[in-house]
């Protein structure tokens, strides 16, 4: 997408989570594409709340 935040590829569906990925430091940084642009842009605050599953993804954040 941008920087280093990324939607995982490869799946034929809406709704995944955005990930900022740093060096091996990996984290959520949106809920979905809109979710990470109202983070990025300053619409949205607070704690991310619950993502979609997205395999490798999810078990490296733990």
């Amino acid at each position: 997408m941008y920087a280093h935040r990324f939607l995982p590829g490869g799946r034929d569906r809406s709704g995944d989570p955005v990930f900022s990925v740093w060096g091996i430091d990996t984290i959520y940084y949106g809920t979905d594409l809109a979710d990470y642009v109202g983070r990025e842009f300053g619409a949205t605050e607070g704690v991310i709340g619950e993502t979609s599953r997205v395999s490798f993804w999810c078990d490296l954040i733990g």
